[in-house]
């Protein structure tokens, strides 16, 4: 009984230093760019502007240029080129896994893109290990955000499954959950700080993404269920 008491107030500790250290990082960041419709943030160049974006680490882009319905995006340093609109069957999307800025050319438009880091006083962002103990001794809803058939190749148990790309249409389903804590994953940690930040932005007030995903918790060794 001494050793669950113990644990619980670990949990609880841990959830507090969390919480205030998301705060602490919180400041002042630039207007980020577009918007996200499916999943996706839209982003539309417009040839003879300033075609400079700033848009959150894990975001999934989706280009257009004002005018022209076909082109080349090129993002050298991060070997990147692809035609748009895609052929079918591909990705119909740029995926931004590190912060930095990065040049691009797009047709006859050219310009950055910055990626930075989401921060906000309602989100934290879990290792493995502060996940794994924040399960043990509390209950939070448990998001998984991946696709059927990544979830039916495992999972973490208690996990509901709600794929990034339809979490907006869904958002009214998790209305009874917005006071409470919710912890969100899918494979690496990039579309879970996506679905993060839809919840924050419609005021869900406790949200925990597992940073490295699920990808990292079974390095760890913890279980999944298949």
């Amino acid at each position: 009984m001494k050793q669950k008491t113990i644990s619980l107030l670990l949990a609880a500790l841990l959830s507090c230093l969390i919480v205030q250290s998301a705060v602490a990082q919180t400041n002042r960041e630039p207007k980020v760019s577009g918007k996200i419709v499916g999943g996706l943030r839209l982003l539309t160049m417009v040839p003879g502007q300033s075609n400079d974006f700033v848009i959150y680490r894990g975001d999934y882009i989706q280009p257009a240029i004002s005018g022209l319905d076909r082109f080349v995006i090129s993002i050298p340093e991060l070997d990147m080129m692809k035609t748009f609109p895609v052929n079918e069957g591909e990705r119909a999307y740029i995926k931004m896994k590190k912060p930095g800025s990065y040049s691009f050319t797009a047709g006859t438009v050219s310009g950055t893109i910055r990626v930075i880091e989401y921060t906000a006083a309602t989100y934290a962002e879990l290792s493995a290990e502060q996940a794994k103990m924040i399960l043990l001794n509390t209950n939070p809803l448990i998001l998984d955000v991946r696709t059927q058939g990544e979830f039916q190749q495992g999972y973490i148990q208690g996990a509901n499954l709600l794929p990034v790309q339809v979490i907006q249409q869904n958002m009214q389903k998790l209305t009874a959950y917005q006071n409470q804590d919710i912890l969100i994953y899918c494979a690496t940690g990039n579309r879970s700080t996506v679905a993060s930040r839809l919840l924050i932005e419609n005021g869900f007030k406790k949200i925990y993404n597992l940073r490295y995903g699920i990808s990292d918790w079974k390095k760890r060794g913890y279980s999944i269920v298949r």
